[in-house]
């Protein structure tokens, strides 16, 4: 307690961000500092305030509250208090200036304030580890809760390798194209070069995307719609909604409700625009138009299609014309190309068949490119020559120099493997009550209830029904799988699972959108667990971006009249890498609408047992009749039997057309583009490498050591987090009381419960920041014990910063560089004599006393190793910029001189893509020259005995 008195100025240890404080009041066994520049008082216990005493030494200079500075040159003290004497004035320590803060390490140092070893080696290791993750190939891209699905990761890349990615995304359904443009987006966000970012979407899929996002890549998306924008008007009228946040998603339908929410989104101001089901934006209708005026004032922008050419080739050029105006800017220019397109596929074609490239004469080359650019024959010889070797290489360049792939992306079945079979099991039953004919009214309504605009109040009960009677046996028969049931809405779900705990005890677990997204995730975790339920019962809501990829067996309680969302709750277990055959069970009554629904499917579309192109064209044009059949085939069953016949044979001979249609406008040049297996699976491979990586494992171990959270192990490399008493409520992204965290990607997973950590999330990016914003560690005093001569050490880490706009991205070039040096009180670099980790095991924790006794350490030694240590590190600056600089030359000006070339030839690259190519190289360049270096931490060691 005698060491306290009022007057005296104090410093926060935990908030130096307060500034200089006064001891305002000493009672008892506490005490009161008020911190006049964070107009705050705090009240400490006096015996372990965590507080450091301000004392200013001879030969410092210090500010008044005046803002008048004077150099101390001799301290007086008076009860306590300590007054500055200058040349010719005096300041008493209660005048000091309020603002000063003691933040850098040499201010902290001066004034004793230091920490423990572990937290400078912490720092050191922190700034190591973020300079890794952002000169990584592969950031932005290791984040997501994906399977490393080649093709996928390699539209990505491609993707976001653009200075503003505007493409079309129309990979065929089940192959991924809302993860491609989730993967591009969050690369987007996480590197810096977007902030805001607009998804557009039918309402039915708001929440699917909704979930993807949260769930598979911690991007937490504001659903706006009329009830959120009135209520943010509410609370401040005049004010744009769509400026509240950063990211949103939003119905199409919502948007061009009114001209207000028209004009305000389009005047929000967007980075990244996502349109899904771009197919539905037909042109010359409110769809298109908003679309089209988001597009102008948007850099970047995604289209998601997976039936680009679904209402022919016009609206499909209206939807390449959103995406790049100057260059398709006539439909009649466009369909020539697209011939020519054609012409260059077939090339392709012949280098990718071996027999047919066996075949090749020289008649058979001079008839393929009959017609073609010499530059396209010169390309070839090579191969006409009969040096196969170079087919790779020419395919590349055909697809580079030729093709539409700039713009449009898109893989199909055909060119990617890895689908599972799928095998449908109809299971046609019979009612024998007594009441049938009221039993199929109430299925006629529970159809019209399910698929029509029309709703009738239905109460379910379904303890007596045949499919429920039919479930039971089989789940019995399959005691040991996994089952997945999806029907329709919520009270048809938790009716089903009350009829089915009736007739049989089973595991069973309820998903409907009713539940918590806690519950929801709960329950989903228990269905993946091999002791965990048999039976998943989900409304439409499992339908929805979900992975149940460890069940094979999915039960379809009815049958939804769109085939795409038919599809779409097949393709909950109907997914790449999924190992075993799918078995579909389609339970239905007899004579029932259900029935027609089930026959048609399996025997028209063949939508069960395969995913078919063009299935909303066949499904539009046959919807009706099948709706009109539905609604007699009770009344008179022999026509309707007849009718149904016909109707399937329809649909069969249609289906052949169509497929027939898309197979010769397939574009294998296209495919081929968006598709290069080889830089694809090395990419894949890089990020694989890194989730092996254990030291991700080790470091966020320590951190959450350092910040007070304990971690308990689980299963290898699977932790249960829980807040201990040392907590610090800034570490980010922490949840609830405890959290359970895994760092392995297979098991993230299969358990969607778990935290999926990797050098992209939130926590450990969050928390690097959050270490390196702190003075942890940047004033450290440490004790090397040893038998050779004496000697004072200084360990500095000096920080190179390239300060640039962050849509620029410079940190691929130059991220801040850690720069360490060690000199000694000779003022010696003996950096290479002292490695980081072997030095750090030698020091122990230790305040050399007769060091800061000494005012010479601190007034005149302290100041040339530091100015010491700058000069040194000054000279490593020059080896980091012509790194960097070097680094831009070789991935800019290669890109502008292949785009300048490839302009001779091909009309997809204009002149305004180069253009930006150069300002991005010339800028570039400025910023990494102008680069600065910031001393950021300090160790100061005194080696010998104590």
């Amino acid at each position: 307690m005698n060491k306290f008195v009022i007057g005296q100025r104090w410093i926060s240890e935990t908030e130096p961000e307060l500034g200089l404080g006064s001891v305002l009041k000493i009672e008892n066994r506490s005490i009161c500092i008020r911190f006049p520049a964070g107009d705050v008082i705090r009240r400490y216990a006096a015996l372990s305030a965590p507080v450091t005493r301000v004392a200013f030494r001879i030969g410092d200079q210090v500010k008044s509250r005046s803002g008048n500075r004077i150099m101390v040159k001799s301290i007086k003290e008076n009860k306590g208090l300590l007054i500055y004497c200058g040349e010719k004035e005096e300041l008493p320590e209660s005048d000091l200036c309020d603002q000063i803060s003691f933040s850098f390490p040499e201010d902290r140092m001066r004034l004793g304030q230091t920490d423990q070893n572990r937290n400078f080696d912490l720092r050191y290791r922190t700034m190591n580890m973020q300079y890794e993750m952002k000169k990584s190939s592969v950031r932005g891209f290791v984040g997501g809760r994906v399977d490393l699905i080649p093709h996928q990761f390699n539209i990505a890349d491609e993707t976001v390798s653009r200075r503003a990615p505007r493409v079309l995304l129309s990979d065929e359904t089940g192959l991924g194209k809302t993860i491609e443009a989730c993967l591009v987006l969050h690369h987007q966000l996480i590197t810096g070069r977007a902030e805001r970012a607009l998804i557009v979407l039918p309402e039915s899929l708001i929440h699917q995307w909704f979930v993807e996002l949260l769930r598979r890549f911690n991007l937490m998306f504001r659903i706006c719609d009329e009830r959120y924008c009135e209520s943010i008007e509410k609370s401040d009228p005049g004010v744009n909604p769509f400026l509240e946040n950063q990211l949103y998603i939003c119905s199409i339908d919502f948007l061009i409700s009114g001209q207000k929410r028209f004009r305000q989104v389009v005047a929000a101001g967007w980075d990244m625009l996502i349109v899904d089901e771009a197919h539905r934006v037909k042109e010359n209708t409110s769809h298109y138009q908003l679309i089209q005026a988001l597009a102008r004032h948007t850099r970047g922008m995604m289209l998601l299609t997976a039936t680009p050419e679904q209402l022919g080739l016009e609206s499909h050029f209206a939807r390449l014309h959103l995406l790049d105006p100057d260059r398709y800017f006539d439909l009649n220019t466009f369909l020539h190309e697209n011939g020519q397109y054609n012409q260059i596929a077939r090339i392709a074609g012949v280098l990718l068949d071996p027999e047919k490239l066996r075949s090749m004469d020289e008649a058979k080359w001079a008839e393929l490119l009959s017609g073609q650019p010499v530059q396209i024959k010169k390309l070839l010889q090579p191969v006409i020559k009969g040096d196969h070797k170079s087919i790779r290489r020419c395919i590349d360049a055909l697809i580079d120099r030729y093709g539409i792939g700039r713009v449009m992306f898109r893989n199909t079945r055909d060119s990617i493997k890895g689908f599972p079979d799928r095998v449908a099991h109809l299971v046609g039953l019979e009612y024998t009550g007594r009441n049938r004919e009221s039993y199929l009214d109430l299925l006629t309504a529970e159809f019209v209830d399910d698929n029509l605009s029309e709703k009738t109040a239905i109460c379910y009960d379904f303890h007596s029904d045949p499919r429920i009677i039919w479930l039971a046996g089989l789940l019995q028969k399959l005691k040991h799988e996994k089952i997945l049931l999806i029907c329709r809405n919520i009270d048809k779900a938790v009716a089903i699972e009350s009829a089915i705990q009736k007739h049989i005890t089973i595991k069973s677990a309820l998903f409907h959108e009713q539940l918590s997204l806690v519950h929801r995730d709960r329950n989903a975790a228990w269905f993946s667990e091999p002791d965990g339920a048999q039976l998943l019962i989900s409304s439409e809501i499992g339908s929805e971006g979900r992975n149940f990829q460890f069940a094979h067996h999915l039960v379809l309680f009815d049958l939804p009249l769109d085939p795409d969302l038919l599809e779409q709750r097949i393709g909950r277990l109907d997914r790449i890498g999924q190992a075993s055959t799918i078995h579909i069970h389609i339970p239905y009554i007899s004579g029932s609408v259900q029935e027609i629904l089930a026959r048609w499917y399996h025997d028209g579309l063949n939508a069960i047992e395969t995913n078919i192109t063009g299935v909303g064209q066949i499904a539009d044009k046959f919807r009706l009749a099948l709706i009109e059949l539905a609604a007699g085939y009770r009344t008179k069953p022999d026509e309707a039997e007849l009718a149904l016949n016909r109707l399937i044979a329809e649909t069969i001979q249609y289906r052949g057309q169509i497929t027939k249609k898309l197979k010769r406008g397939r574009d294998r040049l296209l495919e081929l583009s968006s598709f290069r297996p080889q830089k694809a699976h090395q990419l894949v491979q890089t990020i694989s490498r890194l989730d092996k990586d254990r030291r991700l494992d080790e470091f966020m171990l320590e951190m959450f050591d350092h910040f007070g959270i304990e971690a308990e192990e689980l299963a290898d490399r699977t932790f249960l987090l829980i807040p201990g008493l040392r907590f610090n409520d800034a570490f980010p992204g922490f949840r609830d009381d405890k959290m359970t965290v895994t760092f392995d990607r297979s098991r993230a997973l299969e358990r969607e419960d778990m935290v999926f950590l990797s050098w992209d999330h939130p926590m450990v990016t969050g928390a690097m920041e959050l270490m390196l914003g702190l003075q942890d560690g940047n004033s450290v005093c440490a004790v090397w014990h040893s038998p050779d001569d004496s000697a004072m050490l200084l360990e500095s880490v000096f920080v190179l910063e390239c300060v640039a706009p962050l849509w620029l991205h410079a940190d691929r070039f130059l991220p801040p560089v850690p720069i360490r040096v060690v000199v000694d009180h000779r003022l010696e670099d003996i950096t290479a004599d002292c490695p980081f980790e072997r030095m750090s095991q030698c020091l122990e924790d230790g305040f050399p006393a007769h060091l800061f006794d000494n005012s010479r350490v601190f007034q005149s030694l302290l100041p040339e190793m530091i100015e010491k240590s700058r000069k040194i590190a000054q000279k490593k600056v020059s080896e980091k910029l012509a790194a960097g600089l070097m680094e831009v030359r070789c991935v800019l000006e290669d890109e502008i001189l292949r785009l300048s070339e490839l302009k001779a030839v091909n009309k997809n690259i204009t002149q305004d893509e180069i253009d930006a190519f150069i300002q991005e190289k010339d800028l570039m360049n400025k910023s990494i020259s102008e680069a600065r270096l910031r001393l950021d931490s300090l160790r100061l060691i005194w080696k010998g005995e104590e």
